[in-house]
């Protein structure tokens, strides 16, 4: 009996080391790197999961995934558009000799128009002190990001899970959409519509430029703005609990609404829940 659970053992050993990426597991190994011409791209669409990942600016004209550990990353142009994507084999989880596989992405530091980044697991961060994009769409369903110093005309998230930390974020448009997780985002200038089902949302701003329209089934909502904020509140509830902190003119408190004035009343700041909690101060 024991002669037969030790040939077990040695087939399946021997399988793992012929299905695996051997060269990963030593010290000295090379990863694997692959590129595409950035020329007339409108689109850079990237998608990871269970991957450290790194977006790098610099000086170059084509797009360029390197990485270091177990998978397959590739990069591939079509029309005006490149998707990185990487992967790795169920078996590629095993934690004996292996490492968190960490993937580096360089783009040209001109680079200004779409981005697009589905993250199903690990951790991605951008590089260098700003980014300035057409749009960005994030998309997590675990995970964590973190951004500094983003520039985006439109920025858009949809979380089903995970956590996504931006550190200066300053867009025309902003939409949020979660199902769960967690966003924090400081030094937020744009319009902002949010809606929150589950989670925690946590906004501040330094400064307050356009409208905020906030929704929330369940789950939390933190918005933090500057003393000589110029709004006008229209809260509504069905259940769950608004609150204010701000010294409010003409205001209304009843069961379902909160209603009030502060400053100029220039911009609109509208909340409508049907439970969980908003906190405005």
């Amino acid at each position: 009996m024991k002669r037969i659970l030790l040939i077990f053992i040695i087939l399946i050993g021997v399988y793992v080391l012929l299905t695996s990426n051997i060269r990963s597991w030593l010290p000295f190994a090379k990863g694997e790197a692959t590129s595409a011409a950035a020329e007339n791209i409108k689109m850079v669409d990237i998608n990871l999961s269970a991957v450290k990942a790194t977006i790098i600016p610099e000086k170059r004209n084509d797009v360029k995934a390197d990485l270091d550990g177990k998978g397959e990353v590739t990069v591939k142009k079509n029309g005006d558009s490149i998707k990185i994507e990487y992967s790795r084999k169920w078996f590629d989880g095993f934690k004996i000799f292996n490492h968190t596989p960490e993937l580096y992405i360089y783009i040209p530091e001109d680079y200004n128009r779409k981005m697009a980044i589905d993250v199903g697991s690990g951790y991605l961060n951008f590089e260098g002190s700003s980014v300035e994009l057409e749009e960005l769409k994030i998309d997590m369903s675990s995970g964590k990001v973190d951004l500094t110093n983003v520039t985006a005309k439109d920025f858009i998230h949809k979380g089903s899970s995970g956590m996504i930390d931006i550190d200066t974020l300053i867009t025309n448009s902003g939409t949020i959409d979660m199902s769960s997780g967690k966003v924090k985002i400081e030094n937020y200038q744009g319009e902002l519509e949010a809606e929150v089902s589950s989670g925690q949302l946590d906004v501040q701003l330094n400064k307050l430029v356009d409208d905020i329209h906030l929704r929330a089934s369940s789950g939390q909502i933190k918005l933090d703005l500057p003393e000589d904020a110029d709004f006008k509140l229209n809260g509504k509830s069905s259940s769950g609990y608004i609150d204010c902190d701000l010294p409010l003119t003409d205001k209304v408190v009843e069961k379902s609404k909160i209603e009030g004035v502060m400053g100029s009343g220039k911009h609109s700041i509208d909340v409508d829940i049907t439970s969980g909690m908003v906190k405005i101060y």
